[in-house]
């Protein structure tokens, strides 16, 4: 039995995913402990991983494609000598290495892997091939074989050397980027072999670890009401994009699916002063007030509308 709502909710938790659970299994059991059939999550996190999972509730979901090309942060731990199917702790061992990397060898390569790089996904990810899941292939024994991928890294931080055998790094990245394949490709460029042990998601956009709230799984039931006082509006993962303030008339043929007229807006000096390069930007949001309405386009002078927000 679910939590009984009194009221309808629409924002994001963020949660601090722990380590056994996938992100589909987090997303089934909020739904079901919330009463909420309206549920998704803004980025995966495997099973191996912990950190940062931001759920959208309600209405959020419609603003999870924001959130999923967002900067992201993780910490990960590389034990160095062995490569696995899986590249990390789930898969068999495939091949092993003597050589260990000192920390003044890690830090002459970690440039190499900063700016705009390929990278070629690990063949157990959730990537279709012709509709299937590449990790369910590969589980077959299918071969699977990935193209590289263009991603970039904005940041990447040798932390600290655990002992010889292990080194803990922090990168910050964008959309796409597997930190399984970047330890992989770290360990081969430094002529060894690498995978992941441990894996922590630090941030997604401005979401950071005081955001999150921790939910026993184990429960069927949320006892304590304070997680609601943790949900975030669903305009916290629109920082980055324009927003046009409407009036409550303009507001009102937004919301029918109506388009408007940019020029005739209320707000329209406003908007061309705080936002001059607005057409740079494929989808804008609209807001009564500081009420989010719709996510709109504006296209040769008129404001489509493209999904209305339902509170």
């Amino acid at each position: 039995m679910g939590l009984i709502i009194t009221k309808k909710i629409n924002g994001w938790i963020v949660l601090d995913k722990p380590v056994g659970i996938s992100s589909r299994f987090a997303v089934t059991k909020i739904s079901k402990i919330l009463n909420i059939k309206k549920v998704g999550h803004g980025g995966t996190l495997d099973p191996l991983a912990s950190g940062i999972l931001p759920i959208a509730i309600g209405e959020a979901t419609k603003a999870i494609s924001f959130i999923q090309n967002k900067k992201k942060t993780y910490s990960f731990t590389i034990k160095w000598g062995e490569t696995t199917e899986t590249d990390d702790l789930e898969g068999l061992v495939l091949e092993t290495s003597k050589v260990r990397p000192n920390i003044n060898q890690i830090n002459s390569i970690i440039p190499r892997f900063i700016g705009k790089i390929k990278q070629k996904p690990p063949v157990y990810s959730a990537i279709k091939i012709n509709g299937q899941r590449s990790y369910k292939l590969a589980r077959k024994n299918i071969i699977v074989n990935h193209e590289f991928r263009d991603i970039e890294i904005y940041e990447l931080l040798l932390k600290r050397i655990i002992n010889i055998d292990k080194a803990e790094f922090i990168v910050k990245c964008g959309k796409g980027t597997y930190v399984r394949s970047l330890a992989k490709d770290l360990a081969e460029k430094l002529n060894t072999k690498g995978h992941v042990i441990e894996l922590r998601r630090l941030s997604v956009g401005n979401f950071e670890e005081k955001n999150t709230i921790f939910i026993d799984f184990s429960q069927e039931i949320i006892h304590s009401p304070s997680v609601f006082n943790k949900i975030l509006p669903i305009k916290a993962v629109l920082d980055d994009i324009p927003a046009l303030v409407l009036n409550g008339y303009e507001a009102r043929r937004i919301k029918q699916g109506q388009k408007l007229d940019l020029n005739s807006l209320e707000s329209i000096d406003y908007f061309l002063k705080k936002y001059p390069n607005y057409h740079k930007f494929e989808k804008i949001y609209a807001t009564e007030g500081d009420d989010l309405i719709a996510f709109i386009t504006i296209y040769d002078g008129i404001v489509k509308p493209v999904r209305i927000i339902n509170f």
